[in-house]
């Protein structure tokens, strides 16, 4: 019996170090692209992203140039209690097609769709997919700085 109990502790130990140390990594089909792209916070329509769990879609910066792949999508997590603000890439990774684009539900949860494939994912949780198809996830820009009133997008 003691030994049977040993075993069960090694195969449950070996069992959790596989699983904890599987460290899944998620990867986005989205190319890296270089832009800029800044805006007034207390202007419309950004001023809605100052409320946790509101995010927008940006097509194109101020000088009318294209910001990310297939678009930007900028906005605060409903977990976000401090000034911290998302980005991500609009383009939809399921597609990979710049002129695919992900349309942002106003939810007040998070959630972008894509129009071509029905994938759904959660903009609060870093992107990840709502329907629980699939591994891809959202390209996240990881530059988002606040200064004053002016967010900054920079890949």
């Amino acid at each position: 019996m003691q030994k049977q109990n040993y075993w069960h502790k090694v195969l449950l130990l070996v069992f959790c170090f596989s699983c904890w140390g599987c460290g899944k990594t998620y990867e986005t089909s989205i190319p890296h692209v270089s832009f800029n792209f800044s805006c007034n916070l207390a202007q419309s329509p950004y001023y809605k992203i100052t409320i946790a769990g509101q995010f927008l879609a940006i097509q194109k910066n101020i000088n009318g140039l294209r910001v990310g792949y297939g678009g930007l999508i900028i906005g605060r997590s409903i977990y976000s209690n401090d000034n911290s603000y998302l980005a991500y890439d609009a383009a939809c990774p399921v597609e990979a097609k710049a002129d695919v684009s992900l349309t942002v539900k106003d939810d007040g949860l998070g959630t972008a769709v894509c129009p071509h494939c029905g994938a759904s994912f959660d903009l609060s949780n870093y992107g990840c997919r709502n329907d629980g198809k699939g591994s891809e996830v959202l390209r996240k820009y990881n530059s988002v700085i606040v200064n004053g009133n002016t967010l900054i997008v920079r890949n």
